[in-house]
This record gives structure tokens, sequence and C-alpha cells, in this order.
């Protein structure tokens, strides 16, 4: 009988204590290593899958510091092949099927859209985890358990508010007002999420399979090289408010190059300026314009020029120009590295705007 009792006693114990998980991090400590570790994150790679409403996208996906990203799409299968690539100054989307490639570059990348039936809400995929990183610094979340997630332990936090959190990444870009994600216990790395409206109705899910962060993915990962036969146009893009430059002291403000030698009798007029992309300037002696333009090379996009047969000119740093004029006007082009520029006058003759161009770089022309 003592046998008996003692042996109750044991597994009892026993049954206790295997019934005891370790207690999990408090919420803010979960919260804070997530967070850190996507701050630490270099570069990461996994394949998503997710539903917003009535659509669906899978997607493999590859990010690297700085502005680096490609999507290769898996599903569904008027999509599957097409990829997304951007090294963080050109992006392209190639559709294997039609054999078209879209591309843009610089300032305009921000700006581009997307036409049906392309999903283009779904490239939102590459900034899931840090819209999440970014709410879970800035709020309170709450523990809600864990949850075996592909083999994986699971830490379940929630994020809620009266109040928008954040706009959805989605078609229609609804108010976030709670959402939930599932972070794995060791790697601190995303597994899933889901954010819901005010109503409480889902708006996306995702699911995270096989996430790795800092392995080095390759630069070359992130470079398209259009095959053979592919078309090529350019992706189209919203309007983009430039500054308006309305004297040369704005223009010494954003630290435009400016001509310091102009043709006698001619001033500053105004100008506008798209950092990063172009600065058209305005010189003007009361009746003539001078133009002098600083403008993004884009090979895939069609460049307004004079027309007419150039002449070339070697400028005194050995950079080379081309020189011509057509329709009473006069023009001088050249490239210096990834910009194209243009000085465009009234007939001032090929010596007067070779002096202007050869003065870009210098000190801006005083007030």
């Amino acid at each position: 009988m003592k046998h008996l009792v003692l042996v109750l006693l044991v597994l009892a114990c026993t049954a206790g204590c295997l019934g005891t998980a370790a207690d999990p991090p408090p919420a803010d400590e979960i919260a804070a290593r997530f967070v850190a570790a996507e701050e630490r994150a270099t570069d990461f790679s996994a394949t998503v899958a997710v539903a917003a409403g009535s659509e669906n996208v899978t997607a493999r996906l590859f990010r690297k510091d700085p502005g680096c990203y490609r999507i290769e799409y898996l599903e569904p299968g008027d999509l599957a092949g097409t990829v997304v690539v951007s090294n963080g100054t050109r992006k392209w989307r190639y559709d294997p099927t039609t054999r078209t490639a879209l591309t843009v570059a610089g300032p305009y990348m921000n700006a581009a859209f997307s036409e049906p039936p392309y999903p283009g809400w779904a490239e939102g995929v590459r900034g899931y985890t840090e819209t999440v990183a970014e709410s879970l610094a800035e709020q309170n979340a709450s523990y809600r358990g864990t949850e075996i997630v592909g083999g994986r332990t699971a830490y379940l936090l929630e994020v809620a508010d009266d109040s928008k959190l954040f706009e959805a990444p989605t078609r229609y870009r609804e108010a976030v007002h709670r959402f939930k994600v599932r972070i794995d216990a060791e790697t601190r790395l995303l597994l899933g999420l889901e954010m819901y409206g005010n109503q409480g109705n889902l708006i996306l899910a995702a699911d995270y399979t096989d996430p790795l962060a800092n392995t080095g993915l390759p630069d070359d990962l992130f470079v398209f090289d259009p095959p053979a036969g592919t078309t090529i146009r350019p992706m189209p893009t919203a309007a983009i408010t430039p500054l308006f430059l309305s004297s040369i002291d704005d223009a010494r403000h954003y630290g435009v190059e400016m001509p310091s030698s102009l043709p006698e009798g001619y001033a500053f007029a105004d100008g506008t300026h798209l950092p990063g992309g172009y600065t058209v300037l305005r010189f003007t002696n009361g009746n003539n314009d001078l133009e002098v333009v600083k403008r993004l090379h884009d090979p895939y996009r069609e460049e307004r020029v004079l027309p007419g047969t150039p002449e070339a000119v070697l400028l005194s740093d050995g950079r080379e120009a081309e020189y011509v004029s057509a329709g009473g006007k006069d023009q001088l082009r050249w490239r210096d590295g990834e910009y194209a520029y243009q000085v465009t006058g009234a007939m001032l003759g090929k010596t007067e705007l070779v002096r202007v161009a050869e003065s870009v770089e210098a000190a801006p022309v005083p007030a």
C-alpha cells in the first residue's frame, strides 16, 4: 500500500512538472527583441503567402540593405514567374508570358504605379516586417500565448488601438486598428501576421515560410538583365511636384549646380528642382532665354533634344559633348556619370554655350 501511494505521488509530481512550461518573456521584451533583430537584419529572405480580401498572392521575397529587393511570384498561376527587382536606384518588373519588362529609376521609383490586372499592392510584402517593427516600437503589445507554426514555437503578440495604427499595404489602403504577429521564439523573425479594421474585420494575413536573416545575399541577385527579345518600356509614374526656385538663394539652399559664367546681360529668372531627378534653370536677358538642364539619364525613356546632326565638341576637362542648332535655337549637351546635361540658348553660338557649360560645377551665380 505504501509503495502504491509513493508511485502515485511520483506520477502526480511528474505530470505537474511536464505541464508547466517555462514562463515566456514579458510582451515588451519580446517586442524589443523583434525590433532589435529587424534593425540588425542586413538581408532577409522568406516565402510569403498573403491573403487580402479575395486576392491571394504567394511570392519568394529577398531583401537587402540599402533598398534592394527581389520578389518572385509563385501564385496565382497567371502571375507565376513574374519578377520584380530593384537595386535601390532602378526597378524592373518582368513578365515572362508577354516577354515585357517595365522599368523606372531614381526618385520616380516611389511615384511608379501599376495598371490592372497586376496587383501592385502585393509589392508591399517587402515592407511588412518594417511596418510591424515600427508599430511595436511605438505601441504597447499584449502577450496572447504561444503557437506552433511550421514546427517552430512562436510568441503571439497583439496590438490594438481605437485610432488608426497604420494603413494596410493593400489595394484600398484600409486603416488598421489591430494586428497580431507570430514571432519565432528562437530567431525573433516574423512567422505570421494579421491586420484588422476597426470593426474587427480581417484585412490582410501573411504567413512566412523559411524566414532567414543575415545570410549574405549576393548583390547580383538584385540586378536584372533583360533576356534577349524582351520589350522594354518605361513604368508609368504619377506626376511629382518639384521645388520651385524663385531666387539664387533658393538654388544655393538646395545645393543646385549653377553656371558661374553667363552671356552678357543674362540673369537668373527661375527654376525647378526635383532632388535626384532633374534641375531646370532659366536665365534671361529680357528678350531671350538660356536654359540649363540637369536630368537623371534613363536609357529607357526618350530624351527631348534639339533635332539635327550634332557636332562633336571636347570640353576643357575632357568631357565629350555635342553641339547642334535648329529652329532658331542652339544646344550643347553632354553626360557626366548618371546625369545628362543640356545648355540651350537662342543662337548664342558654340563658343558661348561651351563657356557656360564649363562653369556649371563652379560657384553659384552671385545674386
